[in-house]
């Protein structure tokens, strides 16, 4: 049997050293999450609806691209490697990629796309509804030739890919399938966040990472 490590707080620190010293880079489904936060004061007498008092707005980096914020703040370098559009959310995301300290350089825009924008309006730290802006058709061949040969050239100074998959076209089976051969070929770690709905055949990847509901989707297992 192996033996069992535990994470004391000095082992812990010695990851942290280890992962500054290694480039990872991260791709996937790159978004912009928006929040409005404001008061309700009334109903609208138009509909039974909640009237919101704009407050104030915010902004962070979601899904693949808060994966490269979230190894940044763990003083790990990343590289964020995906495909979103030419718009306003997609320089926002970028400027906060780059506040990050996230190397956004690699980042494809390209007007064939929008960006994935999900707006949260908040009242009273409760959500009162969520509005996605996005597109969810595959990437064009093209573009998924592009995006595999940026994270080809970059693996010469990097050794692990990380894949957030939100069902928003960037991860297909032949992507996937494209970075494991090359992630063999190149010796590089392939780690997967999976959205069980696509049934993409995860064989040869290093770790997968579901949550609870995702994992037993996966196994074809009631919860």
């Amino acid at each position: 049997m192996a033996e069992r490590k535990t994470l004391t707080r000095q082992r812990a620190r010695n990851i942290l050293n280890t992962t500054a010293k290694r480039t990872v880079l991260v791709t996937g489904d790159a978004m912009l999450d928006q929040f409005l936060w404001g008061n309700v004061l009334r109903i609208s007498p138009e509909a039974p609806v909640p009237v919101v008092e704009f407050q104030r707005e915010s902004f962070m980096p979601g899904g693949a691209a808060n994966v490269a914020r979230n190894l940044t703040a763990l003083n790990c370098p990343a590289q964020m490697h995906s495909v979103v559009g030419k718009d306003d959310a997609a320089k926002k995301l970028r400027a906060l990629l780059k506040a990050d300290n996230v190397d956004c350089k690699p980042l494809i825009s390209d007007a064939s796309r929008q960006t994935s924008c999900k707006t949260r309006i908040i009242a009273q730290r409760q959500q009162v509804v969520r509005v996605d802006r996005e597109s969810k058709t595959n990437l064009e061949p093209r573009l998924a030739k592009r995006l595999l040969k940026s994270i080809d050239n970059s693996l010469a100074k990097a050794k692990a890919i990380v894949i957030g998959d939100y069902g928003k076209g960037v991860v297909t089976q032949k992507f996937l399938d494209d970075l494991k051969a090359l992630g063999q070929r190149r010796g590089a770690w392939l780690s997967l966040d999976p959205k069980p709905v696509h049934s993409l055949d995860l064989r040869g990847l290093s770790l997968i990472t579901p949550n609870r509901k995702e994992a037993f989707e996966l196994a074809g297992i009631s919860d």
